[in-house]
């Protein structure tokens, strides 16, 4: 992505941009969850469950956008 975001088109870098920027989200929500986990001995906590399901949920529109995106870029829309 960090590519993309450097040398695509705008609407692709910002599609990009976005799609990072929850990644990093959902990547930090997991560890912060298996972190807690470890530590307490216990596979299920819910509010870090909680935290991290937010996150996979607020992934799936920049996702799709990104793709969008990309493919409109790449000339690849049929």
């Amino acid at each position: 992505m960090a590519e993309v975001i450097v040398v695509g088109p705008d609407f692709v870098a910002e599609a990009a941009d976005a799609l990072r920027r929850v990644v990093y989200d959902l990547d930090m929500a997991g560890t912060a969850w298996h972190e807690a986990a470890q530590e307490a001995g216990v596979g299920r906590l819910t509010d870090l469950d909680a935290q991290y399901m937010r996150a996979v949920e607020a992934k799936r529109a920049p996702s799709s956008a990104f793709q969008a995106a990309a493919r409109k870029a790449l000339l690849a829309e049929s």
